[in-house]
């Protein structure tokens, strides 16, 4: 009985199984980890808003030109000068895009800086480039383009 008391070579074998196990844990642990935050950043990324950002620059640029053209034929049966005729247009167009993003939960300002218009042919006024300032806010996500330059020459 004596030299099973001081034969230790069983707890050597049950303290490296207790030891092993606890490493095996600890990398199903770690493992498990690593997954979670590339499913979490990759989430992340999706939920950037680029497509949205993108779409109301393209917008607000393809409605410039649209309310440039609109602007010369409202000149012709009207006394405002051009450069009026546009701001109006383009306030218009900027309240009808905070609605409408309004709906979506997310706050936009598209503000008309200034107009950069020289003297075309027979004397009017032609608009070459407008400076806007578009901002984008949908909560997580602030965009800011201070001042985007737009040109609507033809």
């Amino acid at each position: 009985m004596e030299s099973l008391r001081k034969d230790t070579k069983g707890q050597w074998i049950a303290l490296s199984g207790l030891v092993l196990s606890l490493i095996i844990i600890g990398l199903a642990a770690l493992a498990n980890q690593a997954a979670m935050a590339g499913y979490h950043s990759s989430n992340a990324a999706l939920e950037f808003p680029k497509e949205n950002i993108r779409e109301l620059n393209l917008h607000t640029r393809d409605n410039a030109k649209i309310i440039k053209d609109l602007s010369f034929e409202i000149n012709k049966t009207s006394n405002e000068s051009i450069p009026d005729i546009y701001t109006q247009l383009f306030k218009n167009y900027s309240s009808q895009i905070e609605k409408l993003h309004a709906i979506h939960g997310e706050t936009v300002d598209v503000s008309l800086v200034s107009i950069n218009s020289t003297n075309g042919t027979y004397g009017i006024n032609d608009i070459d480039i407008i400076f806007v300032n578009i901002t984008y806010n949908d909560g997580r996500t602030h965009y800011e383009s201070k001042p985007e330059v737009i040109e609507v020459g033809a």
